[in-house]
């Protein structure tokens, strides 16, 4: 039986800055319930990042966030799943990010909402079953719905080292990367004016075409 995505496993590490404040007033609700959380964190070969969470323990409002620290050029990043092992490697995506499965006619562009997380490979792939096993549940086309279960058929089997998916992900302001302790997997490009003009212009934009996930 093939490895299914789960849970997180991610690697502990010594955090170079941490900050929690409590009781604050909720922008949703008003009550001053807000509890926020923020550490910085130094991320190997990529530079420091600082993450957020928000959390309203009245309403249950939550937001997070992540934020590059240093400033980079926007990038490419393509790391190639077909082991088990491709799930303890490092992902940090912006609110800016674009992430891409090719083989699965899968993009999860940045949305009004859009959160930014650091997380791995595993979290990125449980984030998008939720939103393909979302999408069947509520497709009234029973082809829409064998087309959700192939694609979660190939996730676990490119997990399992059955197949192989591409992990694709674009920032146009180089805030968001893929960071494997090993690089016989990835490669990586600069994305050049023209590309990264193209990737700013479709960030919050109102409307989603058909076949397209935003968050």
């Amino acid at each position: 039986m093939g490895k299914k995505i789960g849970e997180d496993n991610r690697e502990t590490h010594e955090m170079k800055y941490k900050m929690e404040l409590s009781d604050l007033e909720c922008p949703v609700c008003g009550e001053k319930a807000l509890m926020v959380h923020g550490r910085v964190d130094e991320i190997p070969h990529f530079g420091r990042v600082l993450e957020q969470f928000i959390h309203c323990k009245a309403c249950g409002y939550r937001h997070s966030d992540v934020m590059c620290l240093e400033d980079r050029e926007p990038a490419e990043y393509r790391y190639r799943v077909n082991s088990p092992e491709d799930l303890r490697v490092r992902v940090v995506r912006s609110p800016s990010g674009f992430v891409e499965i090719p083989e699965l006619g899968i993009e999860v562009k940045p949305g009004p909402a859009a959160q930014g997380f650091v997380s791995n490979i595993e979290g990125l792939l449980r984030r998008i079953r939720e939103r393909v096993e979302t999408a069947a549940k509520w497709a009234d086309k029973e082809e829409s719905k064998k087309r959700a279960e192939e694609i979660l058929r190939r996730m676990d089997a490119a997990v399992s080292g059955e197949d192989e998916i591409t992990i694709v992900l674009k920032d146009p302001y180089g805030h968001s990367a893929i960071v494997p302790e090993e690089d016989d997997k990835l490669e990586v490009r600069e994305l050049d004016e023209e590309e990264a003009e193209e990737l700013r212009s479709r960030i919050f934009r109102p409307l989603v075409p058909s076949g397209e996930y935003s968050n």
